[in-house]
């Protein structure tokens, strides 16, 4: 998927969930995920056992280059 077709607005599959979600949990997680925020701040995060690893795959992501 190139990043024009990418739909920001709209909820979408995650690798690092590993199921679709909406695009603020996107953004959210993305934010943590880059260490812009704090990981606690996502409760979703609190479920992922190997934070390093889920920054690799939310590195690779399309919706991660905002």
């Amino acid at each position: 998927m190139t990043d024009q077709n990418l739909n920001y607005e709209a909820d979408h599959y995650c690798p690092v969930y590993e199921k679709v979600i909406t695009p603020d949990l996107c953004y959210e997680s993305l934010m943590c995920l880059n260490r812009t925020f704090k990981v606690s701040s996502v409760p979703e995060l609190a479920k992922i056992k190997d934070i390093d690893k889920a920054r690799e795959i939310c590195d690779k992501c399309p919706y991660s280059s905002l």
